[in-house]
């Protein structure tokens, strides 16, 4: 879980990692009053794993926002061969817009590009010859969304990769 959300933190430069330990909600709206956030994404364990990701905004107090994301499997950024030579943060971050995906996907990733202020990109601007990751979002065979992040112009998959079971949209 926490090899998760460092390599989110690690990913996506707006995210700060803070160990969440064994705070309550209001604890966790100090927490993010404190450091200035206005939002919130919170991993829940499930049988040793992470298992559930949930999204919140700090307005009047601590709301959740949809979607609710359960999540099948993740492969961590140590688990791939390639290291990319700097860890820190991309300087840049784009969503790549889903092409030929179904609307769940195109939602889910208008929420992502919302949420963490990422902006979206057609696959076409991708060839550029910046240096910059980009979330992709596929489908696997057994019908899972797949969220990966790719090191781009050489559009190696430097990760994490999450596997999404399925995704709750009314809570």
């Amino acid at each position: 879980m926490r090899t998760l959300c460092k390599d989110l933190a690690a990913t996506i430069p707006s995210l700060k990692k803070v160990n969440r330990g064994k705070m309550s909600f209001y604890d966790i709206e100090e927490r993010a009053f404190e450091i200035g956030a206005d939002r919130v994404l919170i991993i829940d364990r499930w049988k040793g794993r992470p298992g559930r990701i949930r999204l919140f905004e700090i307005k009047n107090g601590i709301q959740q926002v949809p979607p609710q994301i359960y999540v099948r499997g993740v492969k961590f950024r140590r688990d791939f061969k390639i290291k990319p030579v700097n860890q820190r943060s991309p300087s840049s971050i784009f969503i790549e817009e889903p092409e030929g995906m179904s609307g769940e996907i195109k939602r889910l990733s208008e929420t992502f590009a919302r949420f963490f202020e990422i902006p979206k990109v057609k696959p076409k601007m991708i060839e550029k010859p910046l240096d910059f990751e980009v979330m992709r979002f596929s489908v696997e065979p057994e019908n899972m969304i797949r969220v990966s992040f790719y090191l781009m112009p050489k559009n190696i998959e430097v990760g994490p990769r999450i596997r999404i079971s399925h995704v709750v949209w009314e809570i």
